[in-house]
């Protein structure tokens, strides 16, 4: 938090003046849909609640007007509800203006503290200081196939506008009129509507509206139910914009990625807005739920206190602050009597932190997630339905009053019971009530305690449901005997009714997550088809433990390119797509075990087929995928995929040894014409001569005895800037230059690419401080891997040697093939987002035409970008330098300069140049050696 906030938010009621009049407005939003639309039960209840817990929040804070108008408000509601009836006419224009007394009544922020807030919201050139998340597809209507926006009289003409609105939604086919098969539909008003309608009349809600603050995107106010704002002089929006349905229903979230609660069930994400937290905001508006973002952990415990949630969670980055939160939401879950989850991410297993999420009352600590739907998948355990159901508890007992006594205790919180006074019934009474645990007495006519728990362990149904002896038994041995028989706990008379309900509550509570567990890593998921990661490799495990068994295989299938697509269709959508590409796997891969490794890569565990047999099947299902024709929100789509095969003839000792292989393979497959590359064991002079490799490159390390050389980058028009890309070699044994390409893949499998990277970062750091002593700047190109850019401390480690040797970050740029920032581009952008505002500039090369072009510009800061070195060819088709032109506008129009790379002849210089070309770099203009006396100022092309 800056000073500026921090200053703000130690006046009194700031948080409470943010987050009133955003909740006023969602209301307000709820309401104008219900009067628009018809009235809806569940939406009703979500007003009275909202009403009742603002009135509260506004009493508190001495603001008695606007109190009092939502104490109005929600007696109306409470009337109504009561009634069961829903509102009338008169009713809904009683709340319709009781909302716009609220919203006249409401205290304006200080200009500071708007300005904060508004500047945090805000986004490009909106002055709404709003950010809301619109309806999916909603932007349809601001393309090239929109209607024309109409401008509205201030006289109030609204006939012959209207006139014209009506004959403007008829020719258009994306607007509400033409819905409605040509009809004009009429304009709405409070007056017009009738507002009891049956369950069948009722209108379907496809997009709600949920708020989402900080999220990104601006959403005029005059489109959000609000009144029409004219911004920086620009006639007001048409009302046909206003009141425009969403073009197209919004996708539905695939069941794996929704959770079992109803519609109004409140969210509150205390988010850092990092990749997974976005995906998984994006699941929970695709299902239409109330989702509240929030930026501090303040207004976090603000808002708790004004507007009960349902769910709370807490993203990682604010793991310091987990106790001091659980201290206020254990306080407001005894206030309010509500059962409020509050979910925690972690992104590395630690034990401290544990203890903190133990401490603060953490219902979920989720460590490690990668996708959002690892964390939904977590939270629909967490908040499965029947989770919540009454604990069963069977009390055995032949003292009459001391089992009404027990059960007193159970009953009074929350639990159901059955008491068995007859030792000899408790058999049909387990199977009739099937309870979640059993309190039993030790000494009993009949049959005792012990006895009772040896036949209740013999049936196979009861062998873990526990068994705790509630007795007046003061002999230890007798009650070792108890726990020996099979019991689970030994309480002893007299005992206070907290310690009872603390006991039989934690047996419950660990006997059903086991329970939960059990059920859900047996087989494949329901809704998904696929197995469990774990699951699928013990398969695999168990095979190669087997040891005999040489049939059979794994093959692992990529899908490339999704991080565009997921960027442009968003997460819904994006989960359907890749359902649909399980199920045309599916059919090729018949009866074989599937997992999901990530976004668009899928394992498969094929154990029948000879190796010929699985190359095929591994080949079919490629093919399948390619030509299979996806249609994702009305665009037809083709995927890429790269798939790796890997036989169990190869005697690999563990899946770990065995997935590693199928790995490298289906990178190298990427390259492949096929498309599928097979795992072959490197032969034995090729592993002796990379082992020999490996050993002469951790010495080159360790003796800083890897070498650089330079290649100029000549701006075509000119320029006095120096700046050369660097370029890593080692010298072999026999003297013999090896260039970057031989010799970091090799790094990347053996995990030496983040060592050698630094060092190239180092050497290069130092050269710009020494000539900048001399007072000759430079700028440097230093290629980077995915990998070291992946490792969680490079960016502080880089920030670190910057400042260390007091060189500006512009003199920098950090350069990536584009391939492998279309595979890492979450990674990558974490990597560039922490290093832009120290002005460290980033670089694409190998830069093409295709579809992930518009994707990677849109997502990474770049300042550069190098084109492939097919359009630096001397001879080249019409088709390529359309290509060519196409990328260099494409790039010029985002303020991006365009490299060209490899320029061996004039006629290839020439092309580039006419085509726009920014810099040239090439043996044409210099070959790469250690010198640095290039003179720029002479080289004009």
């Amino acid at each position: 938090m800056n000073q500026q906030e921090t200053a703000a938010l130690a006046e009194p009621n700031t948080a409470l003046l943010r987050i009133i009049p955003k909740r006023v407005e969602v209301m307000g939003k709820r309401l104008q849909r219900f009067l628009q639309d018809g009235w809806d039960i569940n939406g009703l209840a979500i007003l009275q609640d909202d009403a009742h817990a603002l009135a509260r929040a506004c009493a508190e804070q001495d603001l008695a007007e606007p109190a009092e108008s939502l104490l109005i408000m929600a007696g109306l509601l409470d009337i109504t509800i009561e009634q069961q009836e829903l509102p009338d006419p008169t009713v809904g224009e009683r709340l319709h203006n009781l909302m716009e007394s609220l919203r006249a009544a409401l205290p304006t922020m200080p200009d500071d503290v708007q300005e904060m807030f508004a500047s945090r919201e805000r986004i490009g050139g909106d002055n709404t200081g709003r950010a809301e998340i619109p309806p999916m597809a909603y932007w349809r209507l601001w393309g090239g196939d929109a209607p024309p926006a109409v401008a509205v009289r201030a006289d109030g003409d609204a006939r012959a506008h209207s006139q014209r609105h009506v004959a403007e939604e008829e020719k258009d086919p994306w607007s509400a009129s033409a819905k409605h098969h040509g009809t004009p539909a009429p304009t709405p008003s409070i007056a017009q509507h009738t507002f009891k309608r049956s369950p069948e009349e009722m209108p379907q809600r496809t997009t709600p509206t949920t708020t989402a603050s900080g999220m990104g995107m601006a959403f005029p106010s005059a489109l959000a139910g609000g009144i029409p704002a004219k911004s920086n002089g620009a006639s007001p929006v048409s009302p046909s914009l206003k009141k425009a349905a969403p073009v197209e229903a919004a996708p539905v979230a695939p069941d794996s990625l929704q959770l079992p609660v109803p519609s109004e069930f409140r969210i509150y994400h205390l988010t850092a807005h990092g990749a997974l937290s976005v995906a998984l905001d994006q699941c929970f508006e695709a299902q239409g739920l109330d989702v509240e973002l929030v930026e501090d952990i303040d207004e976090l415990k603000e808002l708790l206190n004004a507007l009960p949630a349902d769910l709370a969670i807490v993203d990682a980055e604010f793991g310091a602050d987990l106790e001091g939160l659980g201290l206020d939401v254990r306080g407001l879950r005894q206030k309010q009597g509500r059962k409020m989850r509050l979910v925690a991410f972690s992104d590395a297993d630690d034990i401290n932190l544990r203890l903190s999420a133990r401490r603060a009352g953490v219902d979920a600590l989720i460590v490690g997630a990668q996708t959002a739907a690892d964390v939904i998948k977590r939270l629909r355990v967490l908040l499965e339905p029947g989770s919540d159901s009454p604990y069963r508890i069977l009390i055995v007992e032949d003292d009459r009053s001391q089992a009404l006594f027990a059960e007193g205790i159970l009953r009074n919180n929350g639990m159901e019971t059955l008491v068995v006074l007859d030792a000899m019934e408790v058999m049909p009474a387990l199977e009739q009530f099937q309870p979640d645990l059993l309190l039993m007495d030790l000494n009993m006519p009949g049959a005792n305690g012990i006895e009772l728990t040896s036949l209740i362990r013999e049936q196979e149904a009861f062998m873990h449901t526990p068994i705790v002896f509630l007795s007046g038994e003061h002999d230890e041995d007798r009650q070792f005997d108890a726990i020996d028989a099979g019991g689970d706990d030994f309480l002893s008379k007299p005992i206070r009714p907290r310690y009872l309900i603390s006991a039989v509550q934690n047996r419950v509570r660990r006997h059903r997550a086991m329970e939960n567990r059990q059920q859900k890593r047996v087989g494949k998921d329901s809704h998904t088809g696929l197995y469990e990661r774990e699951d699928l490799l013990a398969l695999i495990n168990t095979h190669l433990q087997r040891g005999t068994d040489k049939k059979g295989g794994i093959f692992l299938l990529e899908m490339e390119g999704l991080t565009s697509l997921r960027e442009r269709f968003g997460i819904a959508a994006f989960e359907q797509m890749q359902q649909e590409a399980v199920q045309v796997i599916s059919q090729q891969a018949v009866d074989c075990p599937i997992g999901r490794f990530g976004d668009g890569t899928y394992l498969i565990y094929a154990s029948q087929p000879d190796e010929a047999g699985l190359n095929a099947m591994a080949q079919q299902c490629r093919t399948s995928l390619v030509q299979h024709a996806f249609q994702v929100q009305g665009h037809p789509l083709r995927l890429r995929a790269s798939v790796g095969v890997c036989s169990f003839r190869h005697s690999f000792h563990d899946s770990g040894a065995m997935l590693s292989a199928v790995e490298k393979v289906t990178r190298e497959a990427r390259t492949s014409e096929r498309g599928v590359r097979q795992f072959e064991p490197p032969k034995t002079e090729d592993a002796a001569r990379e082992a020999a490799l490996l050993k002469q490159v951790r010495e080159a390390i360790s003796h800083h005895s890897l070498e650089l050389l330079y290649q100029p980058v000549v701006a075509v028009a000119g320029s006095d800037d120096s700046q050369y890309q660097t370029l890593l070699r080692l010298r072999d044994a026999n003297g013999r230059l090896l260039s970057a390409a031989e010799v970091i893949p090799m790094a990347e499998r053996s995990d030496l690419i983040v060592d050698i990277d630094r060092w190239v970062l180092m050497q290069a750091v130092a050269l710009i401080r020494d000539r900048r002593a001399e007072q000759r700047p430079m700028r440097l190109f230093v290629t980077q891997s995915p990998l070291t850019l992946a490792d969680t401390s490079q960016a502080e480690w880089l920030r670190s040697e910057l400042a260390d040797n007091d060189v500006p970050g512009a003199s920098l740029v950090i350069e990536l093939r584009m391939e492998d920032a279309s595979i890492h581009a979450a990674t990558v952008r974490q990597f560039c987002d922490s290093l832009v505002s120290l002005g460290v500039q980033f670089c694409l090369s190998q830069f093409e035409l295709n579809a992930e072009t518009e994707g990677l510009l849109e997502q990474l800061p770049l300042g550069f970008v190098k084109l492939a070195r097919k359009y630096s060819a001397g001879l080249q088709t019409q088709t390529t330098r359309d290509e060519l032109k196409t990328l260099i506008d494409r790039a010029h129009r985002r303020g991006l300069e365009v490299i060209g790379t490899g320029v061996e002849d004039p006629q290839a210089a020439a092309t580039l140049w006419m085509s726009g070309i920014d810099f040239i770099q090439g043996n044409l203009v210099q070959e790469a050696d250690s010198g640095l006396d290039f003179d720029f100022q002479q080289a004009v092309l």
